[in-house]
């Protein structure tokens, strides 16, 4: 019986990231009137992110980034200050559709004026910045509206049941890995999408929690992926490591 700790969570935010999708912008409609959702909002911080983004000031001349709320009817701005001066700026604008009942949220960044010498490598492109944006907001807005429960613990157990376990088909070879991880990582987006669907947060899950059982082996004997997060940048030691609720990618990385 293998035991696996699904890295579920901000996965299916890093694939749609990675894959380019949010390299021009990014929308969600959210089930919540627009104060609810401001509300919720208010609680947003990047640097909670994968990679702890802006938190190692040796990566920006020795300085640490400095962030300001500024609010607006129906816009909240996140200023991402270098010292005096603007690294970025992190927008989301909230439209009420339905009749009042539900927020349309839309995000964008902006670039400011702050030389890159002094800006922490995530908010340096607008391409890096607008994708931990994105999973900010997602991760605020799950909290929102998304729980976990029993029946999430049941669905991911069926899920992961219903095809061949993470890892078990051939990596004989590098290209063979490389392919046999890519098909890993699209599986799991799909069950963080069923699961979304469902109701059910995975960052809601308990740490606690046991992990999932898989009715396959894996070279014959358990395993668990299971390691700590990346911190602000990499180490001669680090690689590619499964964490669960987290991206196997570190967005601060060029």
């Amino acid at each position: 019986m293998l035991r696996f700790l699904i890295p579920v969570g901000p996965l299916a935010a890093a694939i749609l990231y990675f894959g380019g999708f949010f390299s021009s912008g990014y929308s969600r409609d959210v089930e919540r009137p627009v104060q609810e959702v401001m509300a919720s909002l208010e609680g947003l911080d990047v640097r909670k992110e994968p990679g702890s983004p802006g938190t190692d000031p040796s990566r920006s001349g020795g300085v640490l980034p400095d962030f300001k709320l500024e609010r607006e009817r129906g816009k909240m701005t996140w200023l991402v200050m270098a010292g005096d001066k603007v690294a970025t700026r992190m927008i989301a604008t909230l439209e009420p559709i339905k009749d009042g009942t539900a927020t349309r949220i839309t995000a964008s960044v902006e670039r400011g004026d702050a030389p890159d010498d002094i800006t922490s490598p995530a908010f340096r492109s607008e391409k890096i910045t607008l994708g931990l944006f994105a999973a900010a907001l997602e991760t605020q807005v799950n909290k929102l509206t998304m729980a976990w429960g029993a029946h999430c613990d049941e669905l991911v157990e069926q899920l992961l049941n219903g095809g061949p376990a993470p890892g078990s088909d051939d990596r004989s070879s590098l290209g063979a890995a490389i392919g046999s991880t890519s098909r890993d990582i699209m599986r799991l987006g799909a069950i963080d999408t069923k699961l979304r669907a469902a109701g059910c947060d995975p960052a809601q899950r308990s740490k606690n929690a046991a992990p999932f059982q898989i009715n396959e082996r894996v070279g014959g004997a358990p395993a668990t992926m299971d390691a700590p997060v990346m911190q602000d940048g990499p180490s001669a030691h680090d690689a590619p490591r499964f964490e669960p609720g987290k991206p196997m990618l570190d967005p601060t990385v060029k």
